[in-house]
């Protein structure tokens, strides 16, 4: 089945996959460093992203996190993240069970065995940013600002509850894998939406250009600091 090739050649990309983006970690944060520095030529956009994060981190710690609303959320967003996954993977989704015999397995039921991209998806795509964006197009900036701030902190909110009680999926990924993987996936992720946040979409290819240049960029730096001044003439 075509499927399965597919399974095999993912399963062999997940250590190099997992190596690389603890690598580019360092990477990621210095690009985070400098839009937030360059964000504070407008401030309010950066206030209004940081007012939407901080609200939902705030909700988080009071009992609005646990309540019956937020547990659905949790679940619509974990599933439709699966279902979409699953099925670019070629691997039809057979039934979504409405509950299952334990509550840390997944309510998704596709063909064969599936992949780590399969299993990650829901802990590194922040579907609810998303989807949260979409309505916010017909605001004004600073309050799409402000959404998308509260989409990325939901996503955190929900990686955070399932990081701390364990799911299936995380146990079949490895905590080594994803010590590894999921924190610099998803610091890269809040990079691109904070540079959207920041810049629209012109931002967001700002900030890719950023990430892929500053290894090279301070490759020059480092060479041109070694290299031996110039004899004056």
């Amino acid at each position: 089945m075509v499927s399965k090739r597919i399974d095999r050649w993912i399963e062999s990309t997940k250590w190099p996959a997992a190596t690389l983006a603890l690598l580019t970690l360092p990477i990621t944060l210095v690009a985070i460093g400098n839009w937030l520095y360059a964000s504070l030529s407008s401030p309010v956009y950066l206030v209004m992203f940081l007012a939407g994060l901080g609200l939902i981190l705030f909700a988080a710690r009071t009992s609005f996190a646990s309540s019956a609303i937020i547990r659905t959320v949790f679940r619509l967003l974990h599933d439709t993240t699966q279902v979409v996954v699953a099925t670019l993977s070629l691997h039809p989704v057979v039934a979504i069970r409405r509950k299952t015999d334990a509550p840390d397995l997944s309510r998704v039921r596709w063909l064969g065995k599936g992949n780590w991209v399969l299993l990650a998806a829901p802990y590194a795509f922040p579907l609810s940013t998303l989807l949260v964006w979409i309505p916010s197009i017909i605001l004004f900036a600073p309050l799409r600002s402000a959404v998308l701030g509260f989409g990325l902190g939901l996503h955190w909110v929900y990686l955070a509850h399932h990081w701390r009680t364990g799911t299936s999926e995380l146990r079949r990924l490895g905590g080594r894998f994803c010590w590894m993987f999921l924190p610099a996936v998803n610091l890269i992720v809040a990079g691109l939406i904070f540079a959207f946040a920041i810049g629209g979409f012109l931002g967001v290819g700002n900030f890719i250009v950023d990430w892929f240049s500053l290894p090279w960029d301070t490759w020059i730096s480092v060479r041109t600091w070694l290299e031996p001044p110039l004899p004056s003439p």
